[in-house]
């Protein structure tokens, strides 16, 4: 149990450093439109052969093969205040031994390597990102890989790409470098986010409404 509440909690960071980026078309994630409750997103999911893990303050966890890359974490976070699903995000290169202890890169050249790949295959289907930043804070050390793969769990790597149009207001696409330290874990990983900005939208305007 441990394990997975770690694991909610850094994919939960991870969906925290997205901005509202620019919209694409309809939000779909493996062909599944990020729409209805997480309980039907999560039964279609299954049906592709995702197995589910645990939930955690309404955030469910699963685990499959996505992109080319087995035993991926894919968390689905809903709305705010409602069981409908909003966010579905994916982690690659973390995995958890048996006795709960958490594993990701061991180096830059593998990480990076992973975020070039998926930013390539990404920008093929969705075109050229709008909004792209590749690097570190000012005192983070990156003389050698070591460094900069030490800088990422550190939090102090800024990385990210995302694609589409802000006036669509349909979809966003974002990824990401991110490390664990905030919450004493010591792991880095790439993270691929997809946001029906639409439903958290309307989630947001039904608050103001009552305000």
């Amino acid at each position: 149990m441990k394990k997975t509440i770690a694991l909610l909690a850094f994919a939960l960071f991870a969906i925290s450093l997205y901005a509202q980026n620019p919209a694409l078309g309809v939000p779909k994630f493996k062909g599944i439109e990020i729409t209805g409750t997480l309980d039907q997103f999560g039964a279609k999911l299954a049906s592709q052969g995702f197995k589910f893990i645990d939930k955690l303050d309404n955030n469910a966890l699963y685990m499959g093969r996505f992109a080319g890359v087995d035993d991926c974490f894919v968390l689905l976070a809903p709305v705010e205040n409602s069981k409908d699903i909003a966010a579905v995000l994916v982690m690659f290169g973390i995995s958890v031994s048996e006795y709960g202890t958490i594993h990701s890169y061991e180096t830059w050249e593998s990480l990076y390597g992973d975020y070039k790949r998926l930013k390539d295959l990404l920008t093929e289907k969705y075109g050229k990102p709008t909004d792209e930043n590749e690097g570190f804070t000012e005192d983070a050390y990156t003389s050698s890989s070591n460094l900069k793969l030490h800088s990422v769990k550190n939090g102090q790597c800024e990385y990210y790409t995302q694609w589409g149009d802000d006036d669509l207001d349909k979809m966003t696409v974002k990824l990401i470098i991110g490390g664990g330290k905030s919450m004493g874990l010591d792991c880095a990983t790439v993270a691929l986010v997809y946001v029906n900005v639409a439903k958290s939208k309307d989630s947001r305007k039904e608050v103001l409404d009552d305000l």
